[in-house]
């Protein structure tokens, strides 16, 4: 006897599936560097972040909008992103953290440098938009800058933002000017002093600290 199959295919149709994936952003420069730098120091740079060429085409007009967050975290040191690869440095560097912070002889300190993130302050040229928030120098490391970019925005897109990474150079402890306090207040009047003063034991070491350009949401335009 012949095993009769309860079901059988006569046809077949199939739906090809292609897309074509790019980033929404572009930001430059890649790195920066403040070089060797003195307590009180006051220092400019600047940080461009713009829609990327495929976001802007003009055929692309479904959507409109990105929003986008600067996060600061922990920088890996060189050695140890080759020792690892850089994800993986980055990774550990966020999800671990010093024993001691003012002992520049931490095992972390190893691996990652001593943090500079409460030392940067992100402002926009935001004219002649107003939809960026920046952050003050002396803050604590988790606040976000936060950034919107649109495309259909008249009489010109709102394709890019100039942020200004300012970095206010800490004092040490016991080696401070008498003007420490007038000088935090100055640029962040809701800062304590205090708070900003670096251990006198990290005198003479690197600090870093990685600033992320992170996409938070796409969207289109709202009639």
């Amino acid at each position: 006897m012949a095993t009769v199959p309860l079901f059988a295919a006569f046809e077949a149709h199939v739906i090809n599936v292609t897309a074509h994936i790019e980033n929404a952003l572009w930001v430059s420069p890649e790195a920066i560097e403040f070089g060797t730098v003195f307590p009180q120091e006051y220092l400019k740079k600047i940080a461009f972040v713009r829609l990327s060429e495929s976001f802007m085409a003009d055929d692309q007009i479904r959507v409109g909008i990105v929003d986008y967050v600067i996060n600061q975290k922990p920088k890996p040191r060189p050695e140890f992103e080759i020792e690892i690869g850089i994800s993986e440095a980055r990774t550990w560097c966020h999800d671990n953290g010093p024993s001691d912070a003012g002992n520049p002889n931490d095992s972390y300190y190893d691996d990652c440098y001593p943090s500079l993130c409460p030392y940067l302050s992100k402002t926009v040229d935001a004219f002649p938009f107003d939809n960026d928030t920046g952050v003050l120098a002396f803050h604590n490391p988790g606040v976000q800058a936060v950034g919107r970019l649109e495309k259909f925005t008249a009489p010109f897109p709102d394709d890019g933002d100039y942020w200004t990474i300012d970095l206010a150079v800490p004092c040490f402890e016991g080696y401070c000017a008498q003007d420490w306090a007038t000088f935090v207040t100055g640029i962040n009047p809701n800062a304590d002093p205090a708070e900003f003063i670096l251990p006198k034991e990290m005198e003479h070491e690197t600090f870093g600290c990685d600033l992320w350009f992170e996409v938070t949401g796409i969207s289109a335009p709202v009639d």
